[in-house]
């Protein structure tokens, strides 16, 4: 990449706190952002320095990560994501996995004047870190600990003002469940255990004050940027995407939107009938509304008040409603019962139920202790036909299935090769085919995304039109590295997968997006010239430094549950399939087929991997990244079983 300026963006440090030494040292960005940009990238870096491949994820020297990117505190549009991660004790076996969170944290911490917070060590009691315009406390948080979310929020606003931006944990992350959630401002939450992580560190909030500013090399062009992104997503993406959820009964009092958002999307502070107050976005906001209908015969407040018990007990809610499905299942047919678990199944739906799974988890009481350690493990613990229920729902690693390889075929890889919940690729896969599908079965009068704009999008995003032709298997390969490649690209600007990339314009003939647009708003933030071919190459080295760092920590295989290569229709549990139950796609020609009830071909599954790692540059007989290939991507000095 050429530098046609000194480079803007990045604040120019990063943070490394050690708990066990109650220390705070810094790191020069410059170090990495050349090479690895920021957010997921340079955390893949600084991960891979620092850990130590044989410690477990509650281990002290595992390092958390909490990463921005260049553009997080500028006008770049909706850029507000923070990465945290580290050795997840979500997934199984444990591994490096990534999530994100949205709000206002990243662009304060740029403010205060760190491109990223590193935690490595174990405070020997609570404490809390204070972040301030270059300087970083390590203050005491007793009485915070065994505190909710929403009260240590109270009090630690109360302490350091209402424009505090801030990260913590409720008790589930205290107690060490492997599903506790890092919890943060509007509504936002990082999942995969990380809460956790921080709770095994003693590390109960992060409290950050900015009050800096973070130059830019061309703000004319960034001004220009967000016009145009404005006139292509118009009715496009955010005239499906940008509308409140539904709950019942419920009001939506504003929009919420995160730093530097222009339009917003489902985030939204919903009003209870009875006054109730809290931010709700995506079908996460009525995840108990399944079972309180059910026990009532229709919405009761219990729907409204689940999102935000989980928020305050500091579990993940998504790990949470496969529990609840697993555990009515189980006990549907006597595999689980009231004696064994200590639940009271009759009043399943009820808020004193929710609240009774949600404490005995986040305490590790009882039947709680087992409930604490997330679905797939929970399950082994039981055996038999309750361990084969929850592994008919969930990859080899633990999670939940969404946007899956049975409907789409270029899913397969990216499922096969990442343990972490690869939301932000799917998100990528799914969103212009859930406006087709809206387009197809409104007979072509919503919208316009019709078969022939959604070829010429895939041909310009994905690599050819065969990417979007489900009759065959052709394209899809090369469609999920293209999709891999963007993604961990934006996972290192750190933009948000609701808002980038931008696929369709609204108001262009065509109505095909801009794949550059991503490339053209860095360049205007940075200085730094980046041409489609340096994206590329970035790209191609996170990918295979992630699949060294697997590696590293034992990966063995790239498989998928055998399920996904069995003919039956499978619970509906995204957005596409609420859209388009009977998952109808576009074939060959004016072809229509559903995927409903399909299977995922086993043999164009294994060509699919064959295609895909070549190419990756990895070996196809055994799936390790080639030597010269580690040796083009600047990988060289990676372990050994990484060649």
């Amino acid at each position: 990449m050429h530098t046609t300026a000194q480079a803007s963006g990045w604040a120019g440090t990063i943070a490394h706190v050690d708990l066990t030494q109650r220390s705070v040292q810094t790191i020069e960005t410059a170090r990495y952002s050349r090479d690895y940009i920021g957010g997921l990238g340079m955390s893949l870096r600084l991960y891979r320095d620092m850990a130590r491949p044989d410690a477990d994820a509650f281990h002290p020297d595992s390092p958390l990560l909490f990463m921005t990117g260049p553009l997080a505190a500028t006008p770049a549009p909706s850029a507000s994501r923070l990465v945290v991660c580290g050795k997840s004790p979500c997934v199984f076996p444990e591994h490096f996995v990534s999530a994100n969170l949205g709000g206002f944290i990243a662009a304060e911490l740029k403010k205060a004047g760190y491109d990223g917070l590193v935690v490595t060590g174990r405070a020997d009691s609570p404490v809390y870190l204070h972040i301030q315009d270059g300087t970083i406390e390590i203050r005491c948080a007793r009485h915070l600990w065994g505190q909710g979310n929403y009260a240590t929020r109270e009090r630690l606003l109360r302490d350091h003002g209402s424009r505090s931006r801030m990260l913590s944990i409720g008790p589930a992350g205290e107690n060490r469940t492997r599903i506790g959630i890092v919890f943060s401002d509007a509504g936002s939450c990082a999942s995969m255990g990380f809460g956790s992580v921080m709770g095994s560190k003693h590390l109960k909030a992060v409290v950050v004050q900015g009050s800096g500013s973070i130059g830019v090399a061309d703000p004319d062009a960034i001004k220009h940027i967000r016009q145009t992104y404005r006139a292509m997503t118009g009715q496009g993406y955010f005239h499906l995407f940008n509308k409140p959820i539904v709950l019942p009964g419920a009001t939506v009092q504003k929009k919420v939107h995160c730093h530097g958002c222009p339009q917003g999307c489902w985030r939204s502070l919903h009003r209870s009938p009875e006054g109730r107050e809290d931010v709700r976005k995506c079908q996460i906001g009525n995840f108990y509304m399944l079972w309180d209908k059910q026990l009532h015969g229709t919405f009761t407040e219990a729907s409204f008040e689940a999102p935000t018990m989980a928020n305050d007990y500091g579990v993940c809610a998504m790990d949470m409603v496969f529990i609840l499905l697993w555990l009515d299942r189980c006990r549907s047919q006597g595999l689980v019962t009231q004696a064994s678990t200590g639940l009271a199944f009759d009043q399943m739906g009820s808020r004193e139920f929710l609240d009774d799974v949600l404490k005995k988890t986040s305490l590790r009481q009882g039947f709680g202790d087992q409930l604490a350690e997330g679905l797939l493990r929970l399950s082994r613990s039981v055996g038999g036909e309750a361990q084969t229920i929850a592994e008919n729902m969930l990859t080899e690693s633990g999670r939940a299935i969404a946007y899956g390889p049975k409907v789409f075929a270029m899913a397969a890889p990216i499922y096969a090769t990442e343990p972490r919940p690869c939301i932000t690729e799917l998100h990528e896969i799914c969103e212009p085919l859930t406006k087709w599908a809206r387009w197809h079965l409104s007979g072509g009068t919503e919208g316009y995304m019709s078969t022939d704009v959604l070829r010429r999008i895939a041909q310009a995003f994905w690599g050819s039109c065969e990417a979007v032709d489900f009759s065959t298997h052709a394209g899809k390969a090369l469609a999920a590295v293209k999709v891999q490649n963007r993604q961990f690209i934006k996972e290192s600007l750190n933009l948000c997968d609701f808002a980038w990339p931008v696929y369709d314009a609204a108001n262009t003939p065509d109505h095909v997006g801009d794949p550059d647009l991503e490339r053209t708003l860095f360049t205007a933030v940075t200085g730094i010239d980046a041409t489609r071919d340096d994206f590329d190459r970035i790209a191609g080295r996170l990918v295979t430094l992630y699949r060294c760092i697997l590696l590293g920590e034992g990966r063995s295989d790239d498989t998928l549950p055998e399920f996904m290569f069995i003919e039956r229709p499978e619970m509906i549990a995204d957005v596409f399939g609420m859209y388009n139950p009977e998952l109808y796609l576009p074939g060959s020609g004016a072809e229509i087929i559903s995927r409903k009830g399909r299977a995922l071909d086993r043999e164009q599954f294994a060509a699919m991997m064959d295609e895909y790692y070549e190419l990756r540059g990895w070996d196809v007989q055994t799936g390790l990244p080639k030597p010269e290939t580690l040796q083009r991507l600047g990988l060289s000095a990676q372990p050994q079983n990484c060649s």
